[in-house]
């Protein structure tokens, strides 16, 4: 018997070839998770920021997107989208593709807005998840000349003296604000009767600070530095857990009077529509982490007076959710509520 050596070779190498192809197409599918994942992104990704250029979350925002292009090899594009309390970069972020392409940085305005304005068209607890915690942002408890104090014990004496005549008076960036809030925090713990008076952001309140025409205020470690500096401010605490890397020597409001030991930060973090495919969140995530953890980009935040976070999605879940009910319960105590709502 006799066979033909040329076609048991042709038929052998085709059968060999398919198999081969049935391995390889069987491996991509079981591969098909980690493929996406590694591939993301494969096209820029925008960061909506919901205030103008030059603020801290815009610093923010533009440092984070400048390490992940690096660290990605993909661009990260800030767009800054400000007005109406954060709800325009909110609502165009709800409305985007959930497809990992378009990120939202968020502030507390994306917790507190659910109980200011009553006729929001979106529920961004429900529209929105969130990715990662980028950084803490401390508040200050802040006098001006008007108060001649060096310690929270002696400004709580002149303050509760100056409730008891209605002369009293604090600060803030503007209405329902988280530095409003602060202050109405300290209204309901320390027993004080501050009225409030609201400034178009930080800048304007720190130069009434100074001047004299408000006595106190809650503010951030960067906008309260040239006053403090040039000593018409000085800071006496922090209202928060610990005490801040920047200002070793300045204590918490715990440490300094006892006040309950509380986290009235304001916070940036990264948001994505809901239905956003958990491997892109979870590469961002993975991410951003790294980043956090470099000395370099931890140097750059607290110079500018943030504390960086990180943690898991669930872990930024639950923190959203605990300090909902802190905002809320200051809210409705402080009876605080936004005009044209």
């Amino acid at each position: 018997m006799t066979y033909n050596r040329s076609r048991f070779s042709i038929l052998s190498l085709r059968r060999l070839g398919a198999i081969a192809a049935a391995v390889c197409t069987s491996t991509a599918m079981q591969m098909g998770g980690g493929a996406a994942l590694a591939a993301y992104p494969e096209r820029p990704v925008t960061i909506v920021v919901p205030f103008a250029a030059g603020g801290a979350s815009d610093i923010t925002a533009r440092l984070i997107a400048r390490e992940l292009g690096e660290t990605l090899h993909q661009s990260f594009v800030v767009e800054n989208k400000p007005g109406a309390s954060t709800q325009i970069a909110t609502r165009n972020v709800i409305n985007s593709q959930p497809d990992g392409y378009t990120l939202l940085l968020a502030t507390t305005s994306v917790i507190n807005n659910a109980y200011l304005y009553k006729n929001l068209d979106y529920d961004a607890a429900k529209s929105l998840r969130p990715v990662i915690s980028l950084v803490d942002v401390p508040a200050f408890l802040t006098v001006g000349p008007a108060m001649k104090v060096n310690t929270v014990q002696d400004f709580l004496v002149q303050a509760r003296k100056a409730s008891a005549s209605n002369t009293l008076n604090f600060g803030s960036a503007g209405t329902a604000s988280t530095l409003h809030l602060a202050g109405e925090w300290l209204n309901q713990v320390a027993d004080l009767k501050g009225t409030h008076i609201p400034f178009k952001g930080s800048g304007p309140a720190m130069v009434a600070l100074a001047s004299g025409e408000v006595g106190y205020s809650f503010e951030n470690y960067g906008p309260a530095l040239p006053q403090v500096q040039a000593g018409r401010a000085h800071i006496l605490a922090i209202a928060g857990p610990e005490r801040f890397a920047g200002l070793p020597d300045v204590p918490t409001l715990h440490e300094a009077a006892g006040l309950p030991d509380t986290n009235i930060a304001s916070w940036f973090v990264l948001m994505a529509p809901a239905a956003t495919p958990d491997a892109h969140v979870d590469q961002l995530n993975k991410t951003v982490n790294a980043i956090l953890a470099k000395p370099t980009v931890q140097k750059q935040l607290l110079d500018l007076g943030l504390v960086p976070t990180g943690g898991t999605p669930d872990d930024l879940a639950a923190r959203m959710k605990e300090d909902s009910k802190k905002w809320i319960d200051i809210i409705q105590a402080g009876h605080v509520t936004i005009d044209n709502q």
